[in-house]
């Protein structure tokens, strides 16, 4: 049996990982909005559908990851991937983010992350063509912090 190239089926099954990427980050911000808004961690539970101590666990890595409550650049690159929103749509968000630049922090011993990184690791979810028009887009800020 031979196996044809279809790239709607393509696009689907690489649906699949950003959509379900997308509803952990989803899920850790809306039980970080329930706690911040001081719903029980039962009623929590009750209306997303899982055990209590899971909703102390989501609360947790709420806790942990601040910046997982705050849309970031990946999360338009899986919005994209998931089919919610259009290459068009992607880009021209992607295209005006104001990108955070990573550094080492004053110990010199650890990275500290900026937004632009994860526009570097998204190799998977976004074509060397996007980019390329991002990096050159991002070029005077980049050599502004350094990060040529």
């Amino acid at each position: 049996m031979s196996v044809s190239y279809e790239p709607d089926i393509e696009r689907r099954l690489r649906a699949v990982p950003a959509r379900n990427e997308l509803a952990r980050i989803l899920k850790l911000r809306a039980v970080s909005d329930a706690v911040k808004a001081g719903w029980t961690q039962r009623k929590i539970a009750e209306e997303i559908g899982v055990e209590q101590p899971e909703v102390s666990r989501l609360a947790k890595a709420a806790r942990l990851t601040p910046d997982v409550c705050e849309r970031s650049p990946r999360e338009v690159l899986l919005e994209y991937a998931a089919g919610m929103i259009d290459h068009a749509a992607m880009m021209n968000e992607l295209e005006h983010w104001d990108y955070t630049f990573g550094q080492t922090d004053p110990t010199g011993e650890v990275y500290l992350p900026g937004t632009w990184d994860q526009i570097e690791r998204a190799r998977d979810l976004l074509s060397d063509d996007d980019y390329q028009r991002l990096f050159n887009l991002t070029a005077d800020r980049r050599a502004a912090a350094g990060r040529v």
